[in-house]
């Protein structure tokens, strides 16, 4: 069989008899149109297996692609945008692939102008197009949920935290796409944002603390007042944060971490209002089948007897901690 007829099982949707035909002639010989089609034919079966659930075997077709990604032709980077939309997939669907290690054998000076660019989902009858972020922002923001797993552990996979050490020596694979993408747009909110983060993990609080209150002065997201939180010492401030976080976050089931937070803040100092938090906490915590942790489970015990107070009166203390003790 030719290359050419290993080309036309690929045009005829015959990606596995193309990819099967293709490696032996690639083991022998690597020339220029042996080593595009092991490319394509390889790129084809890497989606496949992801759609297969098959991820360890499309994690090593990944590598591959990434090998023998320099020695084919790809003046318009549609081979290398290829391998990068095939990592973010694999991310999406494979809790155990490693984006960090994936930036880590990436060369991000080799990305271009369109791997930065903005894409557009495809309009309907029913949904306008709109906006997505481009392949190589969507790489960053794949790596920094990461980063923030290793912080705190992964309940899904039971994956413990890892040590401040290990993260911070990962926050070392994501720094030269980071610095790329602050040198394209030093304005944009997710690169700031990830910057802080990583300022906030090599112990450089203040200047951490500094982006989140600039870009609190723009935005209201309700994670921003809480890693801004994190980063504070006072607890009356800290306390402020959390209530504004509370408050700008409109959807009860991700409140959940900011009430914990505030409560224990307000245990012993004001125990009706840490109670309030732990009854909406465990209410929400019930409604969506989580399970009541031993953290919470001895608050609770603490609290026990204590009469919660009404939300009335809990909203109004959020409006007072605001304007009183925020520190923005």
């Amino acid at each position: 069989m030719t290359v050419r007829e290993v080309f036309d099982l690929r045009k005829q949707g015959k990606i596995e008899e193309a990819y099967e035909a293709i490696r032996p002639m690639y083991a022998a010989h690597q020339g220029h149109y042996t080593t595009l089609c092991m490319f394509w034919t390889a790129s084809d079966i890497l989606r496949k297996r992801i759609k297969e659930h098959r991820f360890e075997e499309a994690g090593k077709i990944l590598k591959a692609l990434l090998r023998i990604l320099p020695n084919i032709e790809d003046s318009d980077g549609k081979a290398r945008s290829n391998i990068l939309h095939a990592a973010v997939a694999l991310d999406k669907e494979d809790r155990n692939f490693s984006m960090l290690d994936f930036l880590d054998l990436l060369k991000v000076e080799q990305l271009g102008d369109e791997d930065w660019k903005t894409l557009a989902s495809p309009a309907t009858p029913t949904t306008p197009s709109h906006p997505i972020p481009s392949v190589a922002q969507q790489l960053l923001t794949c790596a920094f949920h990461e980063i923030q797993e290793q912080k705190e552990g992964d309940f899904l996979t039971k994956k413990a935290p890892l040590s401040h050490e290990e993260v911070l020596a990962n926050c070392l694979k994501v720094m030269p796409l980071l610095q790329e993408a602050m040198r394209r747009n030093p304005r944009d909110k997710r690169g700031q944002r990830y910057m802080a983060v990583v300022y906030a993990i090599m112990g450089e609080h203040e200047k951490a603390a500094n982006i989140y209150r600039q870009l609190l002065q723009r935005s209201r997201d309700s994670y921003l007042y809480a890693e801004l939180a994190e980063l504070t010492d006072d607890p009356g401030q800290k306390a402020a944060l959390y209530c504004a976080a509370i408050q700008n976050q409109r959807q009860e089931k991700f409140r959940g971490g900011y009430r914990l937070e505030l409560a224990r803040l307000l245990l012993d100092r004001d125990n009706s209002r840490a109670a309030y938090e732990l009854q909406k906490l465990v209410e929400t915590r019930k409604a969506l089948g989580y399970h009541i942790t031993h953290d919470i489970e001895e608050m609770l015990r603490k609290l026990a007897g204590i009469q919660p107070a009404t939300e009335a009166s809990q909203l109004e203390f959020y409006r007072k901690m605001i304007e009183r003790k925020s520190p923005l």
